[in-house]
Parts: C-alpha cells; sequence; structure tokens
C-alpha cells in the first residue's frame, strides 16, 4: 500500500513551497493553483489545511514566529550585564548578528507589505510574541534602577512599533538620510523616556543592514 503523507509534512511542505512563491512572485500574483504545482500536492489535500493562501501566510507567520521567539528567549539568557539596561543594549547589537533571525523576519514583512491586512497581521503578531520579551527586560531594568519608567508594557510596545516598523525601509518607504534620522529621533525619544538604549553605534548596524537591500532603497530614491 502506498504511503500516506503525514498531516504535518504535507502542512510544512505547502508552506514552503509557498513563502517561496511569495518572495518570487509577490503574494497578490501567487495563485492557488501557483501552490498546488510547486508543492507537487493535490488540489484536496492543500484544501483540507488551508481553505486560502491568506491561511497558508498567516501558518507560515505563526511557525517563523515560534523560532524568532525562542531565538530570543536563547539570546536573553545568554547576555551578560551589570543592568537590564546594558542587557537590551546588547540584544540589539546581537540581534543585527543574527542572519538567520533577521532574515526570517525580514521575508515575512517583505511578503506581508504587499496586502494591508497582511501587514497589520504580521506587526500584530510581532508584537504579541516579542513585546513579553522586552518589557520583561525593561520591567527588570525598573527594579535595578537602570530604566526609570511608570509604563513599562507601554513602553515595551511603542519601541517595537517605531523600531521593527516605522524604523524600516519596506513599509514606511524612505531613503536612508530619512531613516538615520527616524533613529536618531528614536534615541531621543527613549532616553527622555527613562530607556536610554539606543546608541550610536546600534543605528550604524541599523544602515549598514539596509545598505544591503539596495534594488529597494533606489526605487525609493527614484520614486
Amino acid at each position: 500500500m502506498p504511503r500516506k503523507n503525514n498531516p504535518q509534512e504535507t502542512v510544512e511542505r505547502v508552506i514552503t513551497a509557498s513563502l517561496k512563491l511569495f518572495k518570487e512572485k509577490g503574494f497578490e500574483k501567487t495563485s492557488m493553483q501557483d501552490i498546488v504545482e510547486a508543492s507537487d500536492m493535490s488540489k484536496g489535500a492543500i484544501f483540507y489545511h488551508f481553505k486560502s493562501k491568506e491561511e497558508i501566510f498567516i501558518a507560515a507567520m505563526d511557525r517563523e514566529y515560534v523560532h524568532v521567539k525562542e531565538r530570543f528567549y536563547t539570546l536573553v539568557s545568554e547576555l551578560e550585564g551589570d543592568t537590564a539596561r546594558e542587557k537590551m543594549k546588547k540584544l540589539l547589537v546581537v540581534n543585527f548578528a543574527d542572519e538567520e533571525m533577521h532574515k526570517a523576519i525580514h521575508d515575512m514583512l517583505n511578503v506581508s507589505i504587499s496586502s494591508p491586512h497582511l501587514f497589520m497581521a504580521d506587526m500584530c503578531k510581532n508584537m504579541k510574541e516579542v513585546s513579553p520579551i522586552v518589557t520583561g527586560l525593561i520591567k527588570e531594568g525598573i527594579a535595578d534602577g537602570s530604566i526609570v519608567t511608570d509604563f513599562p508594557d507601554e513602553l515595551g510596545e511603542v519601541f517595537l512599533l517605531l523600531y521593527n516598523h516605522w524604523c524600516n525601509i519596506y513599509p514606511f518607504r524612505c531613503d536612508l538620510s530619512t531613516l538615520r534620522k527616524r533613529l536618531k529621533f528614536l534615541q531621543h525619544i527613549m532616553a527622555n523616556l527613562g530607556c536610554d538604549i539606543v546608541t550610536d553605534e546600534i543605528i550604524d548596524f541599523n544602515m549598514k543592514l539596509c545598505e544591503k537591500y539596495e534594488s529597494v532603497i533606489n526605487e525609493v530614491q527614484n520614486g
């Protein structure tokens, strides 16, 4: 008898094939038939697990954020520093050095910006999964005296919104000069809100990373 497909293997196969198509063709231009052909699965097998390509993207996002969250917790557990504020500074630097984690986040964001509701879903997922980690460090900083704020949860969320989305050339298109100004502004407001964690080194890391995406930057500048 032929071996039946393992449901989890089917899901993973569909997600992997779909993400590749989303990145190559764009989300809107990828059809369910494209996914059927790329995954080499029957239409019935795919529709048994997913009703639409939106559901496939959400499942892919859930999968990637499990890895991102696990990696963040690992990084936090390995951080050394006298205060939580110093740990947060190191976390931001280490984050740039982690190419695999950054690529996973970047790929999901690059796909989601083609569709507003997907971008919102990705942003909300990022807030839900990552903000508790940031908030935990802020509360640790309040306890050790290195961070001064009465709003640790709100500060963690606002920082993520500005840092991961507003200071990103993909969803909020801008050239490098504007991006540096945004990062300097974020540095200024975080310092004034009692959480001085955005250093010049972190800004420079961010700028170097964005310079890798020259095609997008050129598109913005020639806009």
